[in-house]
């Protein structure tokens, strides 16, 4: 790209004085010796001033407050969520560490012998199963208990 070139495209910056210092002056030597460039810096600074003079729209009131406010709402929601996601979970990794758990405790206090209808609770197969279950119905459980209580936040 030529010198021309890179200068054409800052004029109307320059002309808004939205320049640094060195590129408004390169700006400024090369309109003094072009006149096509000096011509549209010309109109780009008329165009600038005009602007200038025209009266500034006033925010509404309360707009900035709002603006905050929502601002910070959003910003309270997303660290809820995040903090609902992290207690979800630790429910869930203390339903899968506790099973084993208790299955030893369970196992050694009653010497393997819990039967019911036949089928024993403390072998590993029978308690896995039960425990798999019961921690993903609590960790269901949990996640509808946190999205009803977002839900009602969300209302409010």
């Amino acid at each position: 790209m030529s010198e021309h070139e890179s200068v054409r495209k800052l004029l109307a910056l320059a002309a808004a004085g939205a320049l640094e210092f060195e590129d408004v002056r390169r700006v400024e030597q090369h309109a003094q010796a072009c006149d096509d460039c000096r011509r549209e810096l010309e109109t780009w600074s008329r165009y600038a001033r005009a602007l200038r003079q025209l009266p500034q729209p006033s925010l509404p009131a309360g707009l900035l407050e709002r603006a905050r406010d929502r601002i910070l709402q959003e910003n309270g929601a997303a660290t809820s969520d995040q903090a609902n996601a992290v207690l979800l979970g630790a429910i869930v990794v203390f339903g899968w560490v506790s099973a084993p758990a208790l299955w030893v405790l369970v196992h050694g206090v009653t010497g393997g012998t819990v039967n019911i209808q036949g089928m024993s609770l403390v072998s590993l197969l029978s308690w896995s199963l039960l425990s798999a279950v019961l921690t993903w119905t609590t960790a269901a459980a949990s996640a509808m208990a946190l999205v009803r209580r977002s839900e009602r936040r969300s209302i409010l």
